[in-house]
């Protein structure tokens, strides 16, 4: 006997099924107050980082470039900023990386960031306190990095 989820999700109920996804995913965003592109992300050598993506309640195609060691951008395939706290639409927004400071007991501490730098680009860093340089190698890499964009509903 088939699942009824698959039968929703093919032929002539594909639409609805479609739809009611559409419209729990809005409820959700009411209920939290925002909606959000998160993604977990690794890194290694001079590859520009990989993501799997864990809720895109924006609707956005996010790629991956590497800029320099340690220096990464994330390309939204929307126009979605402002400034760097504002959409185009004057919604509040926040950009950021988890852990933004990690290390055992304060040792061999590497620092995360992540900023919108313009229309459609979020600038992501990595930098290694070993070296006093930005690095690869650090994303995903003892421990877990989640990125993350939320756009407040006012």
């Amino acid at each position: 006997m088939a699942q009824p989820a698959t039968i929703y999700k093919s032929g002539p109920f594909k639409y609805v099924w479609n739809y009611l996804s559409w419209k729990l995913d809005d409820f959700k965003a009411y209920l939290l107050g925002y909606r959000c592109y998160r993604a977990s992300l690794f890194q290694a050598g001079t590859n520009p980082p990989e993501a799997v993506v864990l809720e895109n309640t924006l609707g956005i195609t996010v790629t991956y470039d590497y800029i320099a060691p340690g220096e990464y951008a994330a390309i939204l395939d929307k126009i979605l900023f402002a400034s760097p706290d504002e959409t185009i639409d004057g919604k509040k927004i926040d950009i950021f990386i988890t852990p933004s400071v990690t290390g055992p007991a304060g040792l061999d501490l590497m620092y995360f960031s992540a900023a919108a730098v313009f229309f459609n680009v979020v600038s992501i860093n990595s930098y290694d306190t070993n070296v006093n340089a930005f690095a690869d190698d650090l994303l995903g890499n003892d421990t877990s990095s989640t990125f993350e964009i939320r756009v407040y509903n006012k």
